[in-house]
Protein backbone atom coordinates (compact mmCIF):
# COMPACT_ATOMS: atom_id res chain seq x y z
CA UNK A 1 0.00 0.00 0.00
CA UNK A 2 0.94 3.71 -0.82
CA UNK A 3 1.05 6.54 1.42
CA UNK A 4 -1.87 8.60 0.36
CA UNK A 5 -0.81 11.98 -1.34
CA UNK A 6 -3.98 13.77 -1.66
CA UNK A 7 -6.64 14.94 0.55
CA UNK A 8 -9.15 13.90 -2.82
CA UNK A 9 -12.19 11.56 -1.13
CA UNK A 10 -11.63 8.19 -1.88
CA UNK A 11 -13.16 4.70 -0.69
CA UNK A 12 -12.33 4.08 3.10
CA UNK A 13 -10.59 0.94 2.45
CA UNK A 14 -9.41 1.70 -1.15
CA UNK A 15 -5.74 0.07 -1.14
CA UNK A 16 -4.88 0.78 2.39
CA UNK A 17 -6.45 -1.83 4.62
CA UNK A 18 -3.46 -3.23 6.22
CA UNK A 19 -3.35 0.70 7.93
CA UNK A 20 -7.03 0.10 8.47
CA UNK A 21 -6.61 -2.89 10.39
CA UNK A 22 -3.39 -1.85 11.83
CA UNK A 23 -4.76 1.54 13.32
CA UNK A 24 -7.56 -0.16 14.87
CA UNK A 25 -5.79 -3.19 16.19
CA UNK A 26 -3.44 -0.45 17.83
CA UNK A 27 -6.36 1.21 19.39
CA UNK A 28 -7.98 -2.21 20.85
CA UNK A 29 -4.89 -2.34 22.48
CA UNK A 30 -4.42 0.98 23.85
CA UNK A 31 -5.96 0.91 27.27
CA UNK A 32 -5.67 -2.47 27.74
CA UNK A 33 -2.73 -2.38 30.53
CA UNK A 34 -4.53 0.20 32.51
CA UNK A 35 -8.21 -0.98 32.19
CA UNK A 36 -7.15 -5.05 32.73
CA UNK A 37 -4.92 -4.23 35.77
CA UNK A 38 -7.22 -2.28 38.32
CA UNK A 39 -9.77 -5.07 38.93
CA UNK A 40 -7.49 -7.68 39.40
CA UNK A 41 -5.63 -5.48 42.39
CA UNK A 42 -7.58 -7.52 45.17
CA UNK A 43 -6.24 -10.75 43.36
CA UNK A 44 -2.70 -10.06 42.69
CA UNK A 45 -2.59 -8.07 46.46
CA UNK A 46 -3.71 -11.77 47.76
CA UNK A 47 -0.45 -12.74 46.22
CA UNK A 48 2.11 -9.94 47.09
CA UNK A 49 0.79 -8.26 49.56
CA UNK A 50 0.35 -4.79 47.93
CA UNK A 51 -0.12 -1.99 50.28
CA UNK A 52 -1.88 1.62 49.60
CA UNK A 53 1.79 2.87 48.34
CA UNK A 54 2.10 0.20 45.83
CA UNK A 55 -1.37 0.68 44.38
CA UNK A 56 -1.53 4.49 44.37
CA UNK A 57 2.39 3.63 42.20
CA UNK A 58 0.42 1.40 39.96
CA UNK A 59 -2.51 3.89 39.46
CA UNK A 60 0.72 7.34 38.66
CA UNK A 61 2.28 5.02 36.04
CA UNK A 62 -0.58 5.77 33.57
CA UNK A 63 -0.64 9.36 33.39
CA UNK A 64 3.11 9.58 33.35
CA UNK A 65 3.80 7.16 31.13
CA UNK A 66 1.52 9.29 28.94
CA UNK A 67 3.70 12.38 29.47
CA UNK A 68 6.82 10.67 28.75
CA UNK A 69 5.25 9.50 25.61
CA UNK A 70 4.35 12.88 24.53
CA UNK A 71 8.39 13.93 25.05
CA UNK A 72 9.80 10.64 22.97
CA UNK A 73 7.56 9.88 20.46
CA UNK A 74 8.09 12.76 18.02
CA UNK A 75 11.87 12.63 18.20
CA UNK A 76 11.59 8.81 17.95
CA UNK A 77 9.44 8.88 14.50
CA UNK A 78 11.82 11.66 13.40
CA UNK A 79 14.45 9.10 13.10
CA UNK A 80 12.56 5.57 12.34
CA UNK A 81 9.44 6.66 11.12
CA UNK A 82 5.54 6.39 12.04
CA UNK A 83 5.38 2.63 11.16
CA UNK A 84 8.42 1.38 12.81
CA UNK A 85 7.56 4.10 15.77
CA UNK A 86 3.86 1.90 16.25
CA UNK A 87 5.79 -0.87 15.90
CA UNK A 88 8.03 -0.15 19.06
CA UNK A 89 5.03 0.90 21.04
CA UNK A 90 3.70 -2.36 20.06
CA UNK A 91 6.74 -4.27 21.05
CA UNK A 92 6.97 -2.88 24.55
CA UNK A 93 3.42 -3.49 25.19
CA UNK A 94 3.67 -7.15 24.47
CA UNK A 95 6.91 -7.22 26.71
CA UNK A 96 5.32 -5.64 29.73
CA UNK A 97 2.02 -7.90 29.16
CA UNK A 98 4.40 -10.67 29.33
CA UNK A 99 6.33 -9.20 32.31
CA UNK A 100 3.53 -8.45 34.09
CA UNK A 101 2.11 -12.30 33.74
CA UNK A 102 5.48 -13.62 34.63
CA UNK A 103 5.77 -11.39 37.68
CA UNK A 104 7.85 -12.43 40.96
CA UNK A 105 7.16 -9.63 43.26
CA UNK A 106 4.71 -6.41 42.85
CA UNK A 107 8.33 -3.93 41.61
CA UNK A 108 8.56 -6.52 38.37
CA UNK A 109 4.54 -6.10 38.07
CA UNK A 110 5.43 -2.63 38.53
CA UNK A 111 8.04 -2.46 36.24
CA UNK A 112 6.32 -4.49 33.68
CA UNK A 113 3.00 -1.82 34.05
CA UNK A 114 5.24 1.08 33.18
CA UNK A 115 6.76 -0.97 29.82
CA UNK A 116 3.61 -1.70 28.57
CA UNK A 117 1.89 2.14 29.46
CA UNK A 118 5.24 3.32 27.86
CA UNK A 119 4.20 1.43 24.73
CA UNK A 120 0.76 2.62 24.84
CA UNK A 121 2.13 6.29 25.46
CA UNK A 122 4.17 6.17 21.98
CA UNK A 123 1.27 4.95 20.72
CA UNK A 124 -1.24 7.57 21.72
CA UNK A 125 1.27 10.32 20.25
CA UNK A 126 1.73 8.08 16.92
CA UNK A 127 -1.74 7.45 16.50
CA UNK A 128 -3.51 10.62 15.08
CA UNK A 129 -0.23 11.25 12.57
CA UNK A 130 -0.62 8.13 11.27
CA UNK A 131 -4.36 8.78 10.49
CA UNK A 132 -3.49 11.90 8.71
CA UNK A 133 -0.79 9.94 6.76
CA UNK A 134 -3.07 7.02 5.90
CA UNK A 135 -6.85 9.03 5.75
CA UNK A 136 -5.96 12.24 4.76
CA UNK A 137 -9.09 12.28 3.08
CA UNK A 138 -11.21 10.87 5.66
CA UNK A 139 -9.67 12.11 8.97
CA UNK A 140 -12.55 12.60 10.81
CA UNK A 141 -14.13 9.14 10.02
CA UNK A 142 -10.93 7.26 11.14
CA UNK A 143 -10.49 9.18 14.08
CA UNK A 144 -13.81 8.30 15.01
CA UNK A 145 -13.27 5.32 14.54
CA UNK A 146 -9.95 4.62 16.42
CA UNK A 147 -11.38 6.59 19.28
CA UNK A 148 -14.62 4.86 19.09
CA UNK A 149 -12.79 1.35 19.66
CA UNK A 150 -10.47 2.90 22.42
CA UNK A 151 -13.23 3.63 24.01
CA UNK A 152 -14.27 -0.11 23.53
CA UNK A 153 -10.76 -1.11 24.85
CA UNK A 154 -11.35 1.33 28.33
CA UNK A 155 -14.28 -0.94 29.63
CA UNK A 156 -14.21 -4.38 27.96
CA UNK A 157 -10.52 -5.65 29.81
CA UNK A 158 -12.65 -4.19 33.28
CA UNK A 159 -15.76 -6.18 32.13
CA UNK A 160 -13.74 -9.57 31.67
CA UNK A 161 -10.45 -9.21 33.87
CA UNK A 162 -11.83 -10.99 36.60
CA UNK A 163 -14.34 -13.91 35.32
CA UNK A 164 -10.88 -14.47 32.97
CA UNK A 165 -9.34 -14.74 36.21
CA UNK A 166 -11.25 -17.07 37.61
CA UNK A 167 -10.39 -19.42 34.38
CA UNK A 168 -7.05 -18.62 34.02
CA UNK A 169 -6.15 -17.04 36.98
CA UNK A 170 -5.33 -13.66 37.20
CA UNK A 171 -1.94 -13.88 35.11
CA UNK A 172 -3.55 -15.56 32.50
CA UNK A 173 -5.77 -12.74 32.76
CA UNK A 174 -3.18 -10.42 32.38
CA UNK A 175 -1.44 -12.57 29.67
CA UNK A 176 -4.16 -12.45 27.54
CA UNK A 177 -3.55 -8.92 26.14
CA UNK A 178 -0.23 -9.61 24.92
CA UNK A 179 -2.11 -11.61 22.13
CA UNK A 180 -4.17 -8.89 21.06
CA UNK A 181 -0.98 -6.78 20.85
CA UNK A 182 1.07 -9.78 18.92
CA UNK A 183 -2.05 -9.54 16.56
CA UNK A 184 -2.11 -5.63 16.41
CA UNK A 185 2.12 -5.83 15.53
CA UNK A 186 1.31 -7.73 12.08
CA UNK A 187 0.08 -5.29 10.16
CA UNK A 188 2.64 -2.66 10.73
CA UNK A 189 5.08 -5.40 10.25
CA UNK A 190 3.53 -6.05 6.93
CA UNK A 191 3.20 -2.40 6.50
CA UNK A 192 7.02 -1.03 6.88
CA UNK A 193 8.52 -4.14 5.18
CA UNK A 194 6.26 -3.23 2.04
CA UNK A 195 6.61 0.61 1.75
CA UNK A 196 10.35 1.19 3.80
CA UNK A 197 10.32 4.57 1.97
CA UNK A 198 8.35 7.16 4.35
CA UNK A 199 7.80 9.47 1.76
CA UNK A 200 4.90 11.44 3.05
CA UNK A 201 7.48 13.48 5.08
CA UNK A 202 9.37 14.40 1.95
CA UNK A 203 8.16 17.37 0.99
CA UNK A 204 6.13 19.98 3.10
CA UNK A 205 8.01 23.39 3.61
CA UNK A 206 5.90 24.03 7.14
CA UNK A 207 7.74 20.71 8.18
CA UNK A 208 11.14 22.35 8.92
CA UNK A 209 9.89 24.36 11.13
CA UNK A 210 8.24 22.22 13.65
CA UNK A 211 11.54 21.10 14.14
CA UNK A 212 13.41 24.26 14.20
CA UNK A 213 10.65 26.43 16.57
CA UNK A 214 9.06 24.17 19.44
CA UNK A 215 5.08 24.06 19.28
CA UNK A 216 5.25 25.75 22.85
CA UNK A 217 5.36 28.90 20.81
CA UNK A 218 2.38 28.59 19.20
CA UNK A 219 -0.64 29.70 20.79
CA UNK A 220 -3.31 27.37 19.03
CA UNK A 221 -0.73 24.26 20.40
CA UNK A 222 -1.27 25.45 23.64
CA UNK A 223 -5.39 25.56 23.24
CA UNK A 224 -5.54 22.11 21.92
CA UNK A 225 -3.28 20.89 25.03
CA UNK A 226 -5.50 22.39 27.50
CA UNK A 227 -8.76 21.22 25.65
CA UNK A 228 -7.30 17.66 26.20
CA UNK A 229 -6.06 18.38 29.84
CA UNK A 230 -9.11 19.37 31.04
CA UNK A 231 -10.79 15.98 29.59
CA UNK A 232 -8.35 14.22 31.31
CA UNK A 233 -8.39 15.73 34.53
CA UNK A 234 -11.89 14.92 35.05
CA UNK A 235 -11.41 11.97 33.54
CA UNK A 236 -8.68 10.91 35.87
CA UNK A 237 -10.13 12.87 39.18
CA UNK A 238 -13.24 10.90 38.17
CA UNK A 239 -11.89 7.30 38.10
CA UNK A 240 -9.96 7.84 41.33
CA UNK A 241 -12.45 9.43 43.48
CA UNK A 242 -15.97 9.09 41.99
CA UNK A 243 -16.82 5.86 43.39
CA UNK A 244 -15.45 7.56 47.27
CA UNK A 245 -17.60 10.82 46.35
CA UNK A 246 -20.38 9.26 45.54
CA UNK A 247 -21.55 7.16 48.30
CA UNK A 248 -20.46 10.07 50.55
CA UNK A 249 -22.49 12.54 49.24
CA UNK A 250 -25.18 11.02 47.71
CA UNK A 251 -25.37 7.49 49.69
CA UNK A 252 -25.00 5.28 47.16
CA UNK A 253 -23.99 1.57 47.38
CA UNK A 254 -20.87 0.38 46.56
CA UNK A 255 -22.40 -1.74 44.08
CA UNK A 256 -24.11 1.67 42.64
CA UNK A 257 -20.86 3.82 42.53
CA UNK A 258 -19.29 1.34 40.65
CA UNK A 259 -22.18 1.25 38.06
CA UNK A 260 -22.20 5.17 37.94
CA UNK A 261 -18.66 5.11 37.20
CA UNK A 262 -19.35 2.47 34.51
CA UNK A 263 -21.79 5.20 32.89
CA UNK A 264 -19.22 7.71 32.82
CA UNK A 265 -16.99 5.63 31.43
CA UNK A 266 -19.06 4.67 28.87
CA UNK A 267 -20.71 8.32 28.01
CA UNK A 268 -17.21 8.41 25.90
CA UNK A 269 -18.27 5.65 23.45
CA UNK A 270 -20.78 7.88 21.51
CA UNK A 271 -19.11 11.01 21.90
CA UNK A 272 -15.79 9.24 20.39
CA UNK A 273 -18.03 7.86 17.01
CA UNK A 274 -19.30 11.49 17.28
CA UNK A 275 -17.53 14.28 17.96
CA UNK A 276 -14.49 13.99 15.38
CA UNK A 277 -17.12 14.13 12.17
CA UNK A 278 -19.23 17.10 14.04
CA UNK A 279 -16.12 18.94 14.88
CA UNK A 280 -14.74 18.62 11.08
CA UNK A 281 -18.03 19.96 9.71
CA UNK A 282 -17.80 22.91 11.91
CA UNK A 283 -14.90 23.83 11.08
CA UNK A 284 -13.71 27.09 12.09
CA UNK A 285 -16.36 27.09 14.46
CA UNK A 286 -15.18 23.90 16.48
CA UNK A 287 -14.45 26.36 19.17
CA UNK A 288 -17.82 26.21 20.20
CA UNK A 289 -17.51 22.97 20.97
CA UNK A 290 -15.14 23.86 24.12
CA UNK A 291 -17.72 25.72 25.13
CA UNK A 292 -20.48 23.64 25.06
CA UNK A 293 -18.32 21.33 27.07
CA UNK A 294 -18.06 24.01 29.46
CA UNK A 295 -21.51 23.85 29.99
CA UNK A 296 -22.20 20.78 30.26
CA UNK A 297 -19.02 21.04 33.09
CA UNK A 298 -21.03 23.31 34.95
CA UNK A 299 -24.29 21.79 34.86
CA UNK A 300 -23.43 18.09 36.03
CA UNK A 301 -21.12 19.80 38.63
CA UNK A 302 -23.70 22.04 40.25
CA UNK A 303 -25.64 19.13 40.27
CA UNK A 304 -23.25 16.79 42.25
CA UNK A 305 -22.89 20.05 44.30
CA UNK A 306 -26.70 21.25 45.33
CA UNK A 307 -28.77 17.69 44.54
CA UNK A 308 -26.73 14.30 44.67
CA UNK A 309 -29.60 13.15 45.98
CA UNK A 310 -31.68 13.43 43.00
CA UNK A 311 -31.21 12.20 39.32
CA UNK A 312 -27.66 11.52 40.52
CA UNK A 313 -27.28 9.53 37.15
CA UNK A 314 -27.91 12.33 35.38
CA UNK A 315 -25.55 14.40 36.50
CA UNK A 316 -23.25 11.66 36.46
CA UNK A 317 -24.05 11.46 32.49
CA UNK A 318 -23.75 15.45 32.08
CA UNK A 319 -20.29 15.58 33.64
CA UNK A 320 -18.62 12.65 31.37
CA UNK A 321 -20.70 14.46 28.50
CA UNK A 322 -18.11 17.16 29.31
CA UNK A 323 -15.52 15.12 28.44
CA UNK A 324 -16.33 15.24 24.63
CA UNK A 325 -12.98 17.55 24.76
CA UNK A 326 -10.84 14.42 24.69
CA UNK A 327 -12.01 13.13 21.40
CA UNK A 328 -12.45 16.76 19.82
CA UNK A 329 -8.53 17.56 21.39
CA UNK A 330 -7.13 14.81 19.29
CA UNK A 331 -9.91 15.53 15.95
CA UNK A 332 -7.85 19.39 16.38
CA UNK A 333 -4.32 18.12 16.48
CA UNK A 334 -5.02 17.45 12.58
CA UNK A 335 -7.50 20.21 12.03
CA UNK A 336 -5.23 22.49 13.32
CA UNK A 337 -1.82 21.35 11.67
CA UNK A 338 -1.13 21.15 7.77
CA UNK A 339 1.32 18.24 7.22
CA UNK A 340 2.13 14.64 9.23
CA UNK A 341 5.25 16.13 10.76
CA UNK A 342 3.57 18.98 12.66
CA UNK A 343 0.46 16.52 13.30
CA UNK A 344 3.36 14.64 15.57
CA UNK A 345 4.80 17.18 16.89
CA UNK A 346 1.11 18.67 18.43
CA UNK A 347 0.12 15.51 19.31
CA UNK A 348 3.07 15.20 21.47
CA UNK A 349 3.02 18.55 22.52
CA UNK A 350 -0.35 18.40 24.03
CA UNK A 351 -0.14 15.03 25.48
CA UNK A 352 2.75 16.30 28.01
CA UNK A 353 0.18 19.40 28.75
CA UNK A 354 -2.66 16.99 29.48
CA UNK A 355 -0.87 13.81 31.35
CA UNK A 356 0.89 16.04 33.34
CA UNK A 357 -1.78 17.81 34.47
CA UNK A 358 -4.09 14.33 34.88
CA UNK A 359 -1.52 12.83 36.89
CA UNK A 360 -1.81 16.05 39.56
CA UNK A 361 -4.84 15.53 39.75
CA UNK A 362 -5.81 12.55 41.98
CA UNK A 363 -3.51 13.30 44.83
CA UNK A 364 -4.14 17.30 44.25
CA UNK A 365 -8.21 16.18 45.37
CA UNK A 366 -6.98 13.77 47.88
CA UNK A 367 -4.68 16.59 49.36
CA UNK A 368 -7.65 19.09 49.47
CA UNK A 369 -10.01 16.82 50.53
CA UNK A 370 -8.00 15.95 53.86
CA UNK A 371 -7.25 19.38 54.35
CA UNK A 372 -11.07 20.53 54.47
CA UNK A 373 -13.10 17.04 54.86
CA UNK A 374 -15.32 18.53 52.20
CA UNK A 375 -16.13 17.05 48.55
CA UNK A 376 -18.02 20.18 48.15
CA UNK A 377 -14.72 22.23 47.83
CA UNK A 378 -13.54 19.31 45.92
CA UNK A 379 -15.92 19.47 43.62
CA UNK A 380 -16.09 23.38 43.33
CA UNK A 381 -12.41 23.35 42.30
CA UNK A 382 -13.09 20.64 39.73
CA UNK A 383 -15.55 22.92 38.05
CA UNK A 384 -13.56 26.16 38.40
CA UNK A 385 -10.93 24.62 36.93
CA UNK A 386 -12.62 23.44 33.75
CA UNK A 387 -14.39 26.40 32.98
CA UNK A 388 -11.40 28.45 33.66
CA UNK A 389 -8.97 26.23 31.43
CA UNK A 390 -11.73 26.19 28.67
CA UNK A 391 -12.42 29.92 28.48
CA UNK A 392 -8.53 31.06 26.82
CA UNK A 393 -8.70 27.63 25.13
CA UNK A 394 -11.79 28.77 23.17
CA UNK A 395 -10.93 31.93 22.73
CA UNK A 396 -7.87 30.90 20.64
CA UNK A 397 -9.05 28.60 18.98
CA UNK A 398 -11.98 30.72 17.64
CA UNK A 399 -8.86 32.43 15.54
CA UNK A 400 -9.10 29.22 13.22
CA UNK A 401 -5.14 29.29 12.64
CA UNK A 402 -3.22 26.13 12.34
CA UNK A 403 0.21 25.55 14.04
CA UNK A 404 2.00 25.80 11.00
CA UNK A 405 0.90 29.39 10.31
CA UNK A 406 1.41 30.43 13.44
CA UNK A 407 5.65 29.00 13.19
CA UNK A 408 5.93 30.40 10.14
CA UNK A 409 5.84 34.31 12.38
CA UNK A 410 8.26 32.87 14.80
CA UNK A 411 10.70 32.19 12.01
Amino acid sequence: MSSPASNAPRALLAGRVLAFAGIVLVAFSMRAAVAGLSPLIPEISATYELNTAAIALLGAIAPLSFAAGGIFTPRIEKRIGIERTLILALVLMIAGHILRAFSVNWQTLAFGTLTALVGMGFANVAMPPAVRKYFPDRVSTMTAIYMSVMSISAFLPALIAVPVAHVVTWRGSLLQWAVFAIIALIPWVVEYHSHRKDSSFDAPEAAPLVRKVHPWHSPTAWSVGIVLAVSSITGYAMYAWMPVILIDIAGVTPAQSGALLALFAGIGLPLAFVVPGLAKRMGKHAHWLVTISSVFYLVGYLGLLFAPEHLIWLWVAIVGTGCLEFPLALTLVNLRTENVRSSMALSGFAQIVAYLSAALAPPLMGILYGSTSSWTVVLTTLLVVSVALNVPAAMILRRNRTVDAELHAKV
